[in-house]
C-alpha cells in the first residue's frame, strides 16, 4: 500500500508517527504538540484536531486513504461539541439531509453512502474525554499493543466537495456591516465574504482553501447579553455559548489549549487589565486610555511558526453620551464558528464593564484583519444565506430599507422664488463653474422659462429623530441635487440613497410634465 502522499488532507499540520499503525488520536481543541509529547514513547499512527463537526469529512477522507487506521481515540478539550458530534455520527449516523443525527455537521455528498457505512462499521472510536493525561497514556499504550488488519486492500479517494463560491470584484479591503443583533451582523458579514473573499492557501482546511477579505468592521448595536437573540441557524447551541462565556469572563486555564483570552487579560501580563479599565472608567470616564492588549510580542514571535497566536489582539473602550462602547481588534478570525462566539462573549464583557461605571451599553465594534471562511464551510454558508439572509433583513412592510442613521430626507418641488440654496449654485454656473455633463444634459431638457421664475427640486435632510432641518439641497434637475448629497457623504446606506434618487427623478419628471409631485404617493 503506497502511503507516500498520505495524509491527503492537512498534511502540514497533522502529527504522524507510523503510517501503518492502526491507532489514531483525535485531540479536539488540545494542541497536537501537547499530545505528541504525552505519547512520546507510545506507538500510534497520527494525531489531529477536530475543531467542528464539519471536520469529520476530512477525517473520513484521510482514514479511507489509509485503511490501516482501525481505532481512533478522542482525548482533549471539548469546546465546540466536535467530539460529541463524532460519537453521534458513529452511533446514530445521518438523517435524510446527510446531517449528523443528534450532533453538528453534515457529510459531503461526494463521500458515498457505502463509504460512510464502511467507516462506521470498520473503525472503532473510543471516548476518553475528561480523562487525566496519565490515564489516557496508559489506555493508548494498551491499545497500541493490539494488532489489526487494514479494513481495505487499497486506499480510496473521492473528488473534492462542491460548490466553490465565485469571487466577485470588490474593494478588497475596508468592508463594513452592522446589525441590531449579533446574528444579523453575522449573516451580513458572511454574505460579504462569500461574495468577495479572495482564495488563499491555509493549512487549516481540508482542501487548503479559504475565502478572505481584509479589514472587516462589524458593528453590533442592540444585543442584550442577558437575553441574547439566538436563532435556530447559529452553528452551536445556546448551552455551548454559555459555557464559552468563561473564555472571556474568567481567568480559567485549560490544559493543552494554547491560550485563553480571559487569562491573558487578567493574569498573564501580571496585571488585571479588566479591573484597571473599570477603575479608570469610574475615575476618568472621558479618558482615551482604556486599552487592553493580549499579545506579548516576544513570546508570540518566538513561537510564531510552532504555536498558536491569539486571534484577539486588542480591546479599546470609550464612554460617550452616557454609554460605554467597546472595540475589539482581531488579527484573524474564522467568521463561521469563531466570530459569533467571540462577539456574544465580548458583548457580555462590555456589559460587565459598563455596569461597573453605571453606563448604558453602546455599540460593539469588531475589526478583523483577516476575515475568512474555511473551504470546509463554503456549503454551510451558502445554505445559511439561501435560507435565512432575506428573512432576517430588518425591513418593514412599508419601507424596504434600513433607517439611515445619518438622517431622513424629504423631497419636494418648490418655486425658484422660495429657494435658499439655488441662487448660490446659479451664480456658480453663471461665473463659469464646470457643470457635470449629465446635469448639463438634463438642464437642456427642462422647459424654457424665460424671465419667469421656474421650479426647483428641494431635498431636505432631517435628524433621524425629527426636529429642525439639518441641510437643504436644491437644483433644477435630479442629478444636480443628488451630487450635492453624495459627493459630501450625507447618506450612508445604499438602499436609502437609491430610494432618494428615485424620488428626485420623479420630482424632475413632474416638473418637465408640468404636473404636481408628492413623495411616496399612495
Amino acid at each position: 500500500m503506497d502511503l507516500k502522499a498520505w495524509p491527503i488532507l492537512y498534511h502540514d499540520i497533522l502529527r504522524v508517527k507510523d503510517k501503518k499503525h492502526h491507532l489514531g488520536v483525535c485531540s479536539l481543541w488540545t494542541q497536537r504538540d501537547v499530545v505528541e509529547e504525552i505519547l512520546e514513547d507510545v506507538a500510534y499512527n497520527v494525531i489531529g484536531n477536530l475543531y467542528s463537526g464539519q471536520g469529520i469529512n476530512a477525517m473520513i477522507r484521510n482514514v479511507m486513504a489509509n485503511p490501516n487506521i482501525r481505532t481512533i481515540v478522542i482525548w482533549g478539550s471539548e469546546m465546540s461539541l466536535s467530539g460529541h458530534s463524532l460519537l453521534q455520527f458513529m452511533r446514530q449516523g445521518l438523517d435524510e439531509r446527510r446531517k449528523i443525527v443528534g450532533g453538528r455537521g453534515e457529510i459531503e455528498a461526494e463521500i458515498p453512502d457505502g463509504v460512510i457505512k464502511t467507516f462506521r462499521e470498520r473503525v472503532r472510536v473510543i471516548d476518553m474525554r475528561g480523562k487525566e493525561a496519565r490515564e489516557f497514556k496508559k489506555e493508548m499504550a494498551k491499545l497500541a499493543a493490539e494488532t489489526h488488519e487494514p479494513f481495505a486492500k487499497k486506499p480510496r479517494l473521492f473528488k473534492k466537495s462542491e460548490p466553490k463560491a465565485e469571487v466577485l470584484p470588490s474593494e478588497q479591503t475596508g468592508f463594513s456591516v452592522r446589525g441590531a443583533k449579533v446574528a444579523h451582523a453575522w449573516l451580513k458579514l458572511l454574505n460579504e465574504i462569500y461574495k468577495y473573499g479572495r482564495p488563499k492557501f491555509t493549512r487549516y482546511s481540508q482542501d487548503n482553501e479559504i475565502k478572505e477579505i481584509l479589514n472587516l468592521t462589524a458593528v453590533v448595536e442592540r444585543e442584550d447579553p442577558d437575553e441574547v437573540y439566538f436563532p435556530e441557524y447559529m452553528p452551536f447551541t445556546e448551552l455551548e455559548l454559555k459555557a464559552y462565556y468563561a473564555e472571556l469572563m474568567t481567568d480559567r486555564e485549560i490544559p493543552g489549549v494554547a491560550y485563553n483570552y480571559g487569562k491573558l487579560l487578567r493574569k498573564d501580563f501580571g496585571i488585571d487589565q479588566v479591573s484597571e479599565i473599570k477603575k479608570l472608567l469610574k475615575k476618568r470616564p472621558t479618558s482615551k486610555k482604556m486599552a487592553m492588549t493580549l499579545i506579548d510580542p516576544k513570546r508570540f514571535w518566538n513561537d510564531a511558526s510552532t504555536s498558536d497566536t491569539p486571534c484577539l489582539t486588542q480591546l479599546f473602550g470609550s464612554a460617550q453620551d452616557g454609554m460605554f462602547f467597546l472595540t475589539a481588534h482581531f488579527r484573524s478570525q474564522d467568521m463561521v464558528h469563531g466570530w459569533p462566539r467571540n462577539t456574544y462573549a465580548l458583548r457580555k464583557l462590555q456589559k460587565d464593564i459598563a455596569d461597573s461605571g453605571k453606563l448604558k451599553l453602546g455599540s460593539l465594534t469588531m475589526i478583523t484583519h483577516s476575515a475568512h471562511i474555511y473551504g470546509d464551510d463554503f456549503k454551510l454558508v451558502e445554505n445559511l444565506l439561501m435560507d435565512w439572509y432575506e428573512k432576517e433583513l430588518p425591513f418593514s412592510s412599508a419601507v424596504h430599507y434600513e433607517f439611515d442613521r445619518r438622517g431622513n430626507v424629504v423631497v419636494e418641488v418648490i418655486q425658484e422664488s422660495e429657494a435658499q440654496v439655488w441662487p448660490w449654485f446659479k451664480k456658480r454656473y453663471e461665473d463659469g463653474a464646470k457643470v457635470p455633463f449629465a446635469v448639463a444634459a438634463s438642464l437642456k431638457r427642462m422647459p424654457k422659462r424665460g424671465k419667469k421664475a421656474g421650479k426647483l427640486i428641494r431635498a431636505t435632510l432631517y435628524n433621524v429623530n425629527g426636529g429642525a432641518p439639518l441641510k437643504i439641497f436644491e437644483g433644477r434637475v435630479a442629478q444636480e441635487v443628488a451630487y450635492q448629497m453624495t459627493d459630501w457623504g450625507y447618506l450612508k446606506l445604499p438602499a436609502h440613497a437609491m430610494y432618494i434618487g428615485q424620488e428626485l427623478q420623479r420630482a424632475e419628471e413632474a416638473i418637465m410634465a408640468g404636473k404636481g409631485y408628492h413623495q411616496d404617493p399612495a
